[in-house]
């Protein structure tokens, strides 16, 4: 039996990426900004604004702690999102904000990118890791 890879990966797109997000990057250099005549830094660079997945994991890491220096087991939260086959390559540093999401708490949420993405042999949808960089106030 062979897998359909295009049908698996539009089953993916579906039912495992409900949500919106934007991913931006910055950009080098500078623009004049004409209504005060300074060099302002130019906008972050769009690099993917579409279809993805948030999905929240836990990471477990030793690391040196306390004034012994001994080894403290340490629990972080930690994220992982799935985006299309289609989409470009993330670099770590990216910021990924979510536009629209089922959970409404997830939206205006950002994101970093900690990890290029994930490939595979048998590739159907992009993974990427992700650490929480910001929550926008909800009134």
């Amino acid at each position: 039996m062979l897998l359909d890879q295009q049908g698996i990966a539009r089953f993916a797109q579906r039912h495992l990426m409900p949500d919106t997000v934007r991913i931006t990057r910055e950009a080098d250099g500078e623009v004049l900004d004409p209504e005060t005549g300074v060099l302002v830094p130019v906008d972050r660079l769009v690099v993917h604004s579409g279809q993805a997945g948030l999905y929240g994991h836990q990471e477990r890491i030793r690391s040196r702690g306390g004034a012994d220096g001994a080894w403290v087991k340490e629990v972080r939260p930690g994220y992982r999102m799935l985006l299309p086959l289609s989409a470009p390559e993330l670099c770590e540093g990216d910021e990924v904000r979510v536009v629209e999401a089922r959970d409404v708490q997830a939206v205006g949420r950002t994101y970093r990118v900690t990890a290029l993405s994930e490939v595979s042999s048998f590739p159907v949808l992009r993974t990427v890791w992700l650490e929480e960089h910001n929550r926008e106030a909800t009134a």
